[in-house]
Formats: C-alpha cells, sequence, structure tokens
C-alpha cells in the first residue's frame, strides 16, 4: 500500500492499521469531505458573529454523541 503524506492511518477494533487500499480511500475521501465542510461552516459561523471556542465545543458536542446508526430502527 502506498502511502501519500496526506493520508491518515486508520485503525480496526483490534487496534491494528487497516491494511485494505480501497477501504484507506473510501475513509481518507470522507475525511477530507467532512473536514472542507466542517470549515466552510466554521467560517460562515465566525463571519455571522459566533465565538470561535463556543463553535468548537459545540462540534465537540456533536462528535461525542455519535453513535453506530446503521442497521437500527
Amino acid at each position: 500500500m502506498s502511502k501519500n503524506k496526506n493520508q491518515i492511518l486508520w485503525y480496526a477494533k483490534d487496534n491494528k492499521i487497516i491494511s485494505c487500499d480501497e477501504t484507506n480511500k473510501v475513509l481518507n475521501e470522507n475525511y477530507e469531505e467532512l473536514k472542507t465542510l466542517m470549515q466552510n461552516i466554521y467560517d460562515d459561523a465566525i463571519l455571522i458573529g459566533c465565538d470561535e471556542e463556543d463553535f468548537k465545543k459545540k462540534i465537540k458536542i456533536l462528535v461525542n454523541d455519535l453513535h453506530f446508526s446503521l442497521g437500527k430502527k
């Protein structure tokens, strides 16, 4: 597996590095999409007057509240 300097190492539940190139490609593409979206949302929030630290606090809460939802009703 070739490593690009912008790629992130992803770990499985057993704490081993995920070695599947296709899996890493999907995870890194999703990460970059999320990073771009979050940066745009953050910039908008600051431009309209939100406090930077308050915004970051709310994003941390949002991340901490994530739960696996596939297959659940």
